[in-house]
């Protein structure tokens, strides 16, 4: 069973690379939320959820505008947070697609600036991460550079 310590040793081998973001990826129950919420206890270290990275105001926006004030939303908010490593969890909300933005370009370049540690719904197969939405198990799919960069909770 994978615990916030095993996250943490994880953390301490990635915190230097060129992207430092961390996947922990499990399926609904596993316990990835609760392990995300416990690492928060560490100092410098904060919890958000997804949903707050996101403002309202972006819906009213024209789509082709939303990825641009997206990113500058998210960046402003992870700025706000003046944490060392940004802890997000219900991710799953910055692929809706009314928001018009690539969520792991964005998570990519976030993560240059800003570590972070990302809650997964869903699976890892050894190369690719695919995200679980709405009853659908292949929802979203990528590839993930460097496996080093994910830990799957039992």
């Amino acid at each position: 069973m994978v615990t916030s310590a095993d996250v943490m040793a994880r953390w301490t081998e990635i915190q230097n690379d060129d992207e430092r973001i961390l996947f922990v990826v499990g399926g609904p129950g596993s316990g990835k939320s609760r392990i995300i919420r416990e690492l928060s206890d560490n100092d410098g270290w904060k919890y958000i959820e997804a949903k707050e990275l996101i403002d309202e105001a972006l819906i009213e926006i024209r789509p082709e505008d939303r990825p641009q004030q997206a990113s500058d939303c998210i960046y402003k908010c992870l700025k706000a947070c003046q944490s060392q490593v940004v802890l997000i969890d219900s991710i799953d909300v910055l692929f809706a697609p009314i928001l018009n933005i690539d969520p792991i370009a964005l998570l990519r370049d976030l993560s240059k600036k800003y570590p972070i540690v990302v809650g997964w719904r869903g699976r890892f197969d050894g190369t690719h991460l695919h995200l679980e939405h709405n009853n659908n198990p292949e929802y979203f799919t990528f590839e993930v550079n460097n496996k080093n960069h994910v830990i799957v909770i039992d």
